[in-house]
């Protein structure tokens, strides 16, 4: 039996709800590690050059103590100095583990760094027991809401949060398991 162009894009659309790629494992060319306290120098420098230090350091602290109570994890990208060029973090709430924070040193963009962050994060995440996920993005960052729906989060909601640059409108997206 022959499948016609649309039963075939319907088996493709099933096939990427049953196994999204934020559900696939990280790549092992991507070498990360969890967040330290003395990363916070580097992650300025490579990753967000315009936030204080102290701005970094307190989340980075913030993170590392979620990962103690097992609420959470911060992960780095690392280069082979061990040389933090990307970031991003998971947090658990009673209804479904939040990734937030991702960022990619501009060099490494585009090139899968971002999308073995959030398997690696949604795989650590898993382990500790989160059957749900939520990220959100800023409706002016279309490439990374692309990204997120790339891996199979769908729209949720929005909000409008004061973050850095003021208020602004926030996506959310979702992925259920």
């Amino acid at each position: 039996m022959r499948l016609s162009r649309q039963q075939t894009v319907g088996a493709k659309d099933m096939l990427i709800k049953k196994h999204p790629l934020a559900l696939q494992p990280p790549p092992e060319s991507v070498l990360m590690r969890p967040v330290r306290a003395t990363d916070t120098d580097r992650l300025r420098a490579n990753c967000w050059p315009n936030r204080t230090f102290l701005t970094i350091y307190n989340l980075v602290q913030r993170t590392v103590r979620n990962a103690a109570d097992e609420r959470g994890l911060g992960i780095v990208v690392v280069g082979t100095d061990d040389t933090p060029l990307a970031y991003g973090q998971f947090t658990l709430w009673p209804t479904c583990a939040e990734i937030s924070d991702l960022v990619v040193a501009e060099p490494l963009r585009g090139q899968g760094v971002g999308t073995a962050m959030i398997q690696m994060l949604v795989k650590r995440a898993r382990a500790m027991g989160a059957n749900a996920f939520e990220i959100g993005v800023a409706l002016d960052n279309p490439r990374a809401a692309m990204l997120y729906r790339r891996l199979g989060f769908e729209d949720s909601h929005t909000l409008m949060m004061d973050l850095e640059r003021g208020k602004e409108k926030i996506l959310f997206l979702r992925l259920d398991i």
